[in-house]
């Protein structure tokens, strides 16, 4: 299953305030193993500074798994919005077939 998690920070959250940098850090050079832990295929992951958010395209077989992934400190210091999403051409062949 295919899911898109976008995660929001308040400016006061924001981890490139020094305050948050160490974490940030640690979290991004960590970022494949944690993926490999919990055995999620990760496709993209992006950010809008300005807008402080966050979004990752993630491959997992469970939801399970996504929180796993996304938990301390992520799912602690942002809101998050986790959806899972489909290809063009799933939707073609589970919803639009007649």
């Amino acid at each position: 299953m295919h899911f898109v998690a976008t995660l929001e920070h308040s400016a006061d959250n924001c981890w490139a305030r020094e305050q948050h940098r160490t974490k940030a850090k640690e979290w991004i050079s960590t970022i494949d193993e944690r993926a490999a832990e919990h055995d999620v295929e990760l496709h993209g992951s992006y950010v809008t500074p300005n807008e402080h958010k966050l979004y990752f395209v993630l491959e997992v077989d469970d939801f399970e798994s996504v929180t796993a992934f996304l938990d301390s400190p992520f799912l602690e210091d942002h809101d998050g919005d986790i959806a899972p999403v489909h290809t063009l051409g799933e939707v073609d062949e589970i919803l639009l077939e007649e």
